[in-house]
């Protein structure tokens, strides 16, 4: 059921009213920010020209200001908008290029239309993402290398795939589980041959052209969410607020209590588990040296060992990356470790 623009419009007044709040006693300004999490792009001109200058004042002049866009509302007067108000970079969903797909995915837009709108943003901002899914139902490793293919060739320079996980109970038929090491592996060798380097499990990107955004989230970094169900991360302490926009709602016209955030504080050694698995997924993969200095120990190197005979591990004086195959087993590395 599409929601009322009056709704829109009030949710932006709150947006920017939980940020003002949140923000008040904040000296330095922002030196990334990502509008996404939702569809920025479904708002009208009028609440997407509020938005954009209502963020204006919390970000810093040497900013990466990335939008998300549907496809089917890529149009040009939403691009020249957010161009004029500061966005610098796109983050585009295409998921597939195949109409049988985008249909199961109960996606809006068909194939034709998602290359329309990258061809446009890619013009436009000259820097952005694309997002594929792979590994889903009825899809061949084949399609999928396609999609890649066809993106590469359209000078994408950041290409975003995540395999697709089905509930216990989708009425969705079975995903194909033994084709995702094949099309994971050859879509990296596809773009890495191509000059899209993987900076990240899931991220592949031309240098320069990387997303200094989510490089907050995968080393740790401090920042602060607004809007229904986004999380922060300060202090050392993850917390978010209801994912319900009535209960949401609520709690920022009382403007902000600390009492209705939930907190996440990890145990000593989930806090360990999650600073390991964090630094895995990035090219740079663990710092030795970092981890004994914020855990006060030396990291288990005979369990270690076997991964790296496996060739699921490299490492060096200082460093343990994933490697090879590796990239395709990170969960199964961090049980092997703890």
């Amino acid at each position: 059921m599409p929601v009322p623009e009056k709704v829109h419009g009030e949710y932006v007044d709150l947006v920017l009213r939980e940020l003002s709040l949140r923000t008040k006693d904040r000296l330095e300004k922002f030196e990334t920010a990502y509008l996404g999490g939702g569809s920025p792009s479904a708002l009208s001109l009028e609440n997407l020209r509020k938005l954009l200058e209502g963020l204006q004042k919390y970000l810093g002049t040497s900013k990466e200001f990335s939008m998300e866009w549907n496809p089917e509302e890529a149009n040009s007067e939403k691009i020249q908008l957010a161009l004029d108000l500061g966005v610098n970079r796109f983050s585009l969903g295409v998921q597939s290029l195949n109409d049988n797909l985008l249909k199961m995915l109960g996606r809006k837009h068909s194939a034709k239309t998602a290359l329309k709108a990258f061809e446009k943003l890619n013009h436009a901002f000259g820097t952005g993402s694309c997002d594929l899914m792979f590994c889903l139902p009825n899809q061949s490793t084949a399609d999928f290398l396609s999609d890649v293919e066809t993106l590469v060739n359209l000078n994408a320079k950041h290409i975003s795939f995540y395999g697709l996980t089905l509930e216990k109970k989708t009425k969705l038929p079975p995903q194909p589980e033994d084709l995702y090491p094949e099309m994971y592996l050859k879509a990296a060798e596809i773009l890495e041959s191509a000059g899209l380097l993987r900076y990240e499990i899931s991220n592949f990107a031309m240098p320069s052209h990387e997303s200094k955004h989510n490089l907050v989230y995968w080393k740790r970094g401090e920042y602060l969410g607004a809007g229904p169900s986004a999380h922060s991360y300060l202090n050392g302490i993850r917390h978010y607020v209801s994912g319900k926009y009535l209960p949401w709602k609520k709690w920022v016209l009382s403007n902000c209590p600390q009492n209705g955030l939930t907190q996440d504080i990890p145990s000593p050694e989930g806090k360990e588990i999650e600073a390991i698995w964090l630094a895995l997924r990035t090219k740079e993969g663990l710092s030795l040296k970092n981890y004994e200095q914020e855990f006060k120990k030396n990291l288990d190197l005979e369990k270690i060992n076997p991964l790296i005979k496996k060739g699921w591990l490299s490492a060096s004086q200082d460093n343990i990356r994933l490697n090879s195959e590796g990239w395709l087993w990170l969960d199964k590395i961090i049980l092997e470790i703890f």
